[in-house]
């Protein structure tokens, strides 16, 4: 016994630490009153059962080290179902959207209220600046309005428009800002969040930036900048694959065959399976539906799990109603339920109902 105890030890300690976000088991007067005895803050989650962005922001982003690091030295962090427990705070602090994060003071008066799923950095980065007195809309202003061009607020003073659902304005500044920039500069992991969060997809002028200048990007984010553009190139695919091309009448051979060539130039197919993607969309393009649904099939195992439930989610668009591929689809996907995932499923079954009304 004493030899399994050590022999688990060791394995134990073979791996890291997970560092999480750490919510404590107590109620807001608690919560708040041990704030005052630590000089932190309040963080609260507020959240739903059936919110699907609060699940993701519990199971991908609060878990990170990065993310436990700054909320545990920062906050007393404590979760309140919005439903539940936490229905009287969240009507007292006028909560209508999940999650809702709120940050008070030992006063109990709110200095942060953000909405929505974030990535974690992003996260971070967002607390961060709605607690920085240097970093509110009308302080970036006057920074940006005298001048002042630093990563950091030309981050944050863009995203401050896109979160108000004024891209033009914010894009704008990242456009200038851009400009402005010297290669070396475009290339500093500094000036990284100009592809990370403003390069979403390939018609602009970053996005060719990025692509020309993969491995010459800062050692710090070159990985990043490959995944990056294996994700713009990847979403520009699937606009043929999804059959959206073809239905908008979009369909041009000589943009296609540019893009295929560029994945290959960039070697972008080599770490993922795009050989089957690109076959796929070269058969559907020529016509012939008997022979491009037998493809779908011979061609599953080749393809990533997310692209064959893609083609198969847009079953109604890839085959029109009056073709007999159509309905053969609908029998196979039945046939493919019971290897899927419970969230594929319900899609499936609602695309179904949709297929089998043309029966």
């Amino acid at each position: 016994m004493k030899k399994l105890i050590v022999s688990l030890l060791c394995v134990l300690l073979a791996f890291p630490a997970i560092a999480q976000t750490n919510f404590r088991s107590i109620s807001f007067d608690e919560a708040i009153k041990q704030a005052k005895a630590e000089n932190k803050l309040v963080f609260i989650d507020f959240y739903t059962d059936w919110c699907g962005p609060c699940k993701k922001m519990a199971r991908e982003v609060f878990p990170q080290k990065a993310v436990g690091d700054y909320f545990n030295a920062t906050f007393v962090c404590i979760k309140l179902n919005a439903e539940k427990e936490g229905k009287e705070l969240a009507t007292r602090f006028k909560v209508n959207a999940y999650p809702t994060f709120l940050v008070l003071d030992t006063d109990e008066k709110v200095k942060m209220d953000i909405k929505g799923a974030f990535p974690a950095d992003a996260f971070i980065a967002k607390v961060k600046n709605e607690l920085n007195p240097d970093m509110t809309p009308e302080r970036m202003k006057e920074r940006y309005d005298s001048g002042e061009r630093t990563p950091e607020l030309i981050n944050a003073y863009a995203m401050s428009f896109m979160e108000k659902k004024q891209e033009k304005e914010g894009f704008k500044i990242i456009d200038e800002y851009f400009n402005s920039l010297t290669d070396k500069q475009k290339l500093s992991a500094d000036n990284f969040f100009l592809f990370s969060r403003y390069t979403i997809d390939l018609n602009n002028p970053r996005a060719d930036f990025l692509s020309n200048h993969l491995d010459e990007f800062d050692n710090s984010v070159r990985q990043k900048a490959k995944e990056h553009a294996q994700k713009l190139y990847r979403a520009a695919l699937v606009s043929y694959v999804s059959g959206f091309e073809f239905a908008n009448k979009k369909y041009n051979e000589a943009d296609y065959l540019a893009l295929k060539n560029k994945i290959k130039q960039l070697g972008l197919d080599k770490d993922y399976p795009y050989q089957p993607l690109f076959e796929l969309t070269e058969c559907y393009a020529k016509g012939d539906l008997a022979t491009y649904f037998n493809m779908i099939k011979a061609k599953k195992e080749e393809m990533a799990k997310e692209d064959f439930e893609l083609i198969l989610l847009n079953t109604t668009r890839l085959f029109p109603d009056n073709s007999p591929q159509l309905v053969e689809m609908g029998k196979y996907i039945r046939t493919l339920l019971p290897e899927m995932r419970a969230s594929s499923i319900m899609m499936m079954g609602r695309l179904l109902m949709s297929v089998e009304k043309t029966e």
